[in-house]
């Protein structure tokens, strides 16, 4: 699939001159205490994403270690009210999605499909100087050149 460009253009090879690589990692110096902070939080919320999954398996699997017992104590709950919390929300996202199904079915039935939705035009000179943002000298060379380098903006302020 190919795009089209603007006054037939071909795509732009990349200079050599600059290592876009360079660009892509962000290299910073970070202070070692926010760093440990961070791995800090890290181990602790991979932690508790752990403990919860555990918690939700060992009452679908029936299984109770003396850890999880305590958890489920402390919360008052067994994995009975566990399995109909987890069936309560698994019905649940069932019958969201089925209504989301019929509401889109029945606004395909109503309205028809979109396939009367069109690509817009290609902007044209006339279309840039209708905003009234740019000179038209600083357009063509925005079109033209490959790297412009402008002194100040050349977009004018909002009236």
């Amino acid at each position: 699939m190919e795009f089209t460009r603007p006054g037939g253009t071909e795509k732009q090879p990349v200079s050599k001159l600059y290592d876009y690589e360079q660009e892509i990692l962000v290299k910073t110096k970070q202070n070692v205490f926010r760093k440990g902070i961070e791995l800090l939080l890290t181990v602790v919320f991979w932690l508790y994403t752990f403990i919860v999954t555990w918690f939700f398996l060992s009452a679908v699997v029936d299984v109770n270690d003396r850890y999880i017992a305590i958890l489920k104590t402390a919360l008052n709950v067994t994995n009975a009210d566990i399995r109909e919390l987890l069936y309560f929300g698994l019905v649940s996202s069932f019958v969201a999605a089925l209504l989301l199904f019929l509401w889109r079915t029945y606004n395909k039935r109503k309205y028809g499909p979109l396939n009367r939705r069109q690509m817009p035009t290609d902007t044209t000179l006339d279309d840039w100087l209708k905003l009234d943002l740019m000179e038209p000298e600083d357009i063509e060379r925005l079109q033209s050149e490959k790297v412009i380098v402008f002194k100040e903006n050349p977009v004018k302020e909002l009236k």
